[in-house]
């Protein structure tokens, strides 16, 4: 009789980090044993969840009254059977962590069913989304819950019932034959609303003829769409049909990215991987896009994607049982894709923490940063609009999370860590996929070529997208004879100037603002829609180890229109930089203004023509 929650459309994605502690049986027993917990008397239990919620620690009582173990054998589905029901409760305390419920399927079934629910424990407070709780789904087979090969998906909080057979299964799951053994159903503890709140999962088992197959249609690993150089544009962060069950079918995907005049298409679905066997057909319907599939990794400390050829699974449970980032990095590695953190600066803080679970980057001191190969500046649109309170009309600005997550990776760029800046629309419907847009210089339209790129930093932001955005290059120029551009390097004497000239196509009325070393530089006017700048380039006095690094951008009265990768100039003698940065600070205006002022005087004024 429980009914679930209602969360955020756009917000439901989250994982877990720790597990909540459970007593073990005996290493001598064979099997895992069936999930129990103690029953604790309602005013206790309200009183201690309630002081749990503002902060006092009574998390560990609670957990040792309810005293949750697993005790002798895990509850048996038989084929046609009756259903089972494990149930328990969770606390305020258990948020942002991970259960396992195992469960026993036995020969001669063919068809799963999972459903589940939760409610708070009454007296409850009003529910809204700061006070919601929130549970994910995810299911494990017979050869375990730490086996890549035993991932069967996970939905998040977005479907009370999954179902599965050897050739369909409910969206995010892998259609396979379902085989004897000890399964698990995962509860990842995304939220819990001040009171506590109880949960309920049943799992029936039925033996129903089936006589289709599972038709795998994967995408082609080494397709080059284009074999020209140029520059090829892509949203780093599109979701589809497994993200969400109003979200675009393949076909629609495929055509709005199409509408955005999209070259690359990264499929990043949430955590799940089935989507590599379903875009082969439309990859050779279309084989002047390039399709890529890949998923976002949702952990209850961040988000991060991974971009490449991942059909498989990438581990996604941060801090349960021995999970780290640095162990999903090395997966990611290993799987040879493209490593990002999303939207670093989203919704943090505990009080927000609902509203967006896992969203915030909070992994900023475990992380290894030079295994990072992108990080999302501009997650969704650029623009934000809202209506004004008791008034008609309403009020428009930039996007703050833009602001802090440039802040974010100009912090990275000054610790030494050469990090590429993306962007992604991040929507789960599919208008609006595209909205923002990151142009990449590639030899040719093909997955090696475009991770090679991004890699070395030959990118740029178009925060409107393709077709209202400027373009934007720029070309640098030592002394010497040696050219680049956006992320190159150049070993330099500390006395040597360096050109560069920025072009910037269909930015009339716009400016250029130059940034060096995070430091507003010089801004100048863009009168006309073909405009060249150039500026001197030099080594600053006071850059420490890691260099001295320039980036520019483009911007109008309503927000920044294009935000391009920094060129470095270094030392040859400079050190690598440890895995992990001091934490990023949140540079105020006033010393973003000591600092550009500092800068502008050491920096000579450019040449338009």
């Amino acid at each position: 009789g429980l009914k679930r929650g209602t969360p955020d459309v756009q917000e439901r994605a989250a994982a877990v980090s720790r597990p909540i502690p459970i007593v073990e049986e005996p290493a001598s027993k064979a099997e895992p044993g069936r999930y129990v917990e103690r029953s604790v008397p309602r005013l206790i239990r309200w009183l201690l969840s309630l002081l749990d919620a503002v902060g006092v620690p009574t998390s560990g009582l609670l957990r040792r009254l309810r005293g949750a173990r697993y005790s002798g054998r895990p509850p048996a589905c038989e084929p046609d059977g009756p259903a089972i029901v494990m149930c328990g409760t969770v606390f305020p305390g258990d948020a942002r962590t991970y259960l396992v419920l195992p469960f026993e399927v036995k020969d001669g079934s063919t068809r799963l069913e999972v459903e589940y629910g939760y409610a708070p424990l009454r007296p409850s407070l009003p529910a809204n989304r700061l006070t919601q709780t929130i549970l994910d789904l995810g299911l494990w087979d017979e050869q375990g819950y730490r086996s890549a090969k035993g991932f069967r998906g996970w939905s998040g909080s977005r479907h009370d019932k999954v179902i599965l057979e050897a050739c369909r299964a409910t969206r995010c799951y892998r259609p396979d034959p379902i085989n004897a053994g000890v399964w698990h159903v995962e509860l990842g503890i995304a939220a819990v609303g001040p009171t506590g709140a109880e949960w309920k999962v049943r799992v029936r088992a039925r033996s129903v003829r089936t006589t289709r197959t599972r038709v795998r249609y994967p995408v082609e690993r080494d397709h080059v769409a284009n074999p020209s150089a140029r520059w090829y544009h892509g949203d780093f962060h599109m979701h589809s049909w497994h993200s969400n069950p109003h979200g675009p079918t393949r076909q629609r995907f495929i055509e709005y990215a199409r509408q955005a005049e999209l070259d690359f298409l990264p499929v990043t679905e949430y955590v799940v991987g089935v989507h590599w066997d379903e875009y082969g057909r439309l990859q050779e319907q279309f084989p002047e896009l390039l399709i890529w599939p890949g998923r976002e990794i949702v952990t209850y400390f961040g988000h991060m994607q991974c971009i490449g050829e991942t059909w498989g699974f990438i581990e996604y449970r941060h801090g349960f049982e021995d999970v780290t980032v640095r162990e999903i990095q090395r997966a990611v590695r290993e799987a040879k894709a493209l490593f990002q953190v999303n939207h670093p600066t989203t919704f943090g803080g505990p009080l927000f923490r609902n509203l967006c679970r896992g969203c915030a980057f909070e992994l900023g001191d475990e992380i290894d940063w030079r295994e990072v190969d992108t990080i999302e500046i501009l997650n969704g649109s650029v623009v934000v609009q809202r209506k004004l309170p008791l008034r008609k009309g309403s009020v428009e600005f930039e996007n703050p999370f833009m602001t802090s997550a440039i802040e974010f990776w100009e912090d990275l760029l000054n610790s030494g860590f050469r990090v590429t800046a993306v962007c992604g629309s991040d929507f789960k419907k599919g208008k609006g996929l595209g909205s923002c847009t990151t142009a990449v210089w590639a030899d040719e339209l093909s997955r090696r070529a475009l991770t090679d790129a991004i890699r070395d930093g030959r990118a740029y932001v178009r925060t409107r997208g393709v077709k209202a955005s400027p373009e934007l290059d720029m070309t640098a120029t030592t002394a010497d004879g040696e050219t680049g551009t956006f992320g190159s390097q150049f070993v330099v004497p500390a006395d040597d100037q360096v050109q560069v000239t920025i072009s910037v196509r269909g930015g009339g009325g716009q400016s250029l603002r130059v940034i060096r070393n995070g430091a507003e530089a010089l801004v100048v006017k863009i009168p006309y829609d073909d405009f060249r700048h150039t500026f001197t380039a030099s080594r600053a006095s006071d850059e420490g180890s890691f260099g001295t690094w320039y980036r520019v951008e483009t911007f109008d009265h309503r927000s920044r229109t294009t935000v391009g990768n920094p060129i470095f100039l270094t030392d040859e003698t400079a050190p690598s930089p440890a895995a992990t940065p001091p934490s990023p600070r949140r540079r105020g205006r006033l010393r973003r203004n000591v600092s550009a002022a500092r800068a502008l005087r050491s920096l000579p004024q450019g040449v338009s023509s």
